[in-house]
């Protein structure tokens, strides 16, 4: 029997070993291979069963027969993997049976939703975007028209469990656009830095559900208005406008028209909490706190308590555009002045309530333009 040498035996355990760490690292990485794999398979069969999922409820949802028509040149879903976007070529919507015949036409939109979370929508517009509606103010009840392009323009919107509207967040950036008034054939030119809408369910301090109520937050910073005589006193420049409010008494229904919206909202005897007003526009430095609504003649009506910085220089604006008497606007300021530094107010600021009343907007004792109807 024929020995094996020292030398062959080592030589092949060193052969031995190899063979079973190259099987160890072949392992290691073709099993976590074949796990991804896999999970990359299931991502991609749910992805197609959602992404199939959106494209039957868009389309049944304009098949279906509701006060909104929608339509489009062309519709196609894709972002696979990171999300499942609908993209519409030369989207429309209307409603042709409100009182305000309203009809939208863009030139793009696409719609993207997060796979993991379908209740968080983000909807973009691109290029021109165009409004046209009745203008129920007028006795022809003439077509105006809201053209306007903008950088950037997308709304977020998250439903919520439980609730009627959940949260809203539209933001503008770059905004240049123009508003053609058919009665009359006067077109505004409008173009603004940024506009921000957010708007949700109003909540208790507590975290509960305040009935038919909506926060609502509005800001624009600087928007100019040209193409049309500059607002007296005012100019055509607003560098800022934030408002926070709480819409109260909302209707809890489906709504295509804006103007019914508001008479429902009338007729239930709804208001407009203003906690936080901030207008800087021209010479007007203002901040200001109240409630409003609507009076019989949908004109808005009610009480701002408000601060004015600066306040003689825009009583001296109001007086060179016509607005008031000279002799009437120095009655009033020194008046104010003196209630003011008897509230203990600094030397450049004046408490002054703003009242909207009869369809004129008084600021303190001094009527300073007329309010027409909203609808």
């Amino acid at each position: 029997m024929q020995k094996r040498r020292h030398g062959d035996t080592e030589i092949e355990a060193m052969n031995e070993a190899a063979a079973t760490g190259r099987t160890g690292i072949r392992w290691g990485i073709v099993g976590p291979s074949l796990a991804l794999a896999g999970a990359v398979a299931l991502y991609t069969v749910y992805w197609i069963g959602v992404s199939g999922e959106v494209r039957k409820a868009v389309e049944n949802f304009a098949a279906r027969e509701t006060r909104i028509a929608t339509s489009w040149n062309d519709f196609s879903v894709g972002g696979y993997p990171f999300r499942i976007e609908a993209n519409f070529a030369s989207p429309a919507a209307g409603a042709p049976d409100a009182p305000e015949e309203w009809q939208w036409q863009g030139k793009g939109a696409s719609l993207s939703l997060l796979p993991y979370n379908l209740r968080h929508a983000i909807l973009t517009l691109e290029g021109e975007q165009r409004l046209s509606y009745r203008d129920l103010r007028t006795r022809e009840r003439q077509r105006n028209e809201a053209r306007f392009t903008a950088g950037s323009a997308r709304a977020s919107y998250v439903a919520l469990a439980a609730r009627p509207f959940g949260r809203l967040a539209i933001d503008i950036e770059a905004l240049d656009g123009e508003h053609r008034l058919g009665a009359s054939g006067e077109i505004k030119h409008m173009t603004a830095t940024r506009l921000q809408l957010h708007a949700r369910p109003a909540e208790t301090p507590e975290g509960g559900e305040v009935p038919d109520s909506y926060d609502l937050a509005l800001q624009a910073e600087d928007v100019d208005i040209a193409g049309a005589a500059p607002v007296p006193a005012l100019g055509p420049n607003m560098t800022l406008f934030l408002a926070q409010t709480r819409l109260r008494g909302v209707p809890q229904a489906d709504h295509a028209s804006l103007v019914e919206l508001m008479r429902e909202w009338q007729a239930a005897n709804g208001t407009l909490a203003i906690s936080d007003l901030v207008v800087k526009w021209g010479p007007l430095d203002l901040y200001a706190s109240g409630e409003l609504g609507l009076d019989a003649a949908h004109r808005p009506e009610g009480q701002l308590d408000a601060r004015i910085t600066g306040f003689e220089g825009l009583l001296d604006a109001m007086v060179e555009d016509g607005v008031v008497e000279e002799r009437d606007a120095r009655v009033a300021l020194a008046g104010l002045v003196l209630i003011s530094q008897f509230q203990g107010q600094k030397s450049n600021e004046v408490r002054v309530p703003v009242i909207m009343r009869d369809g004129r907007l008084y600021l303190g004792p001094i009527a300073v333009t007329r309010l027409e109807p909203l609808y």
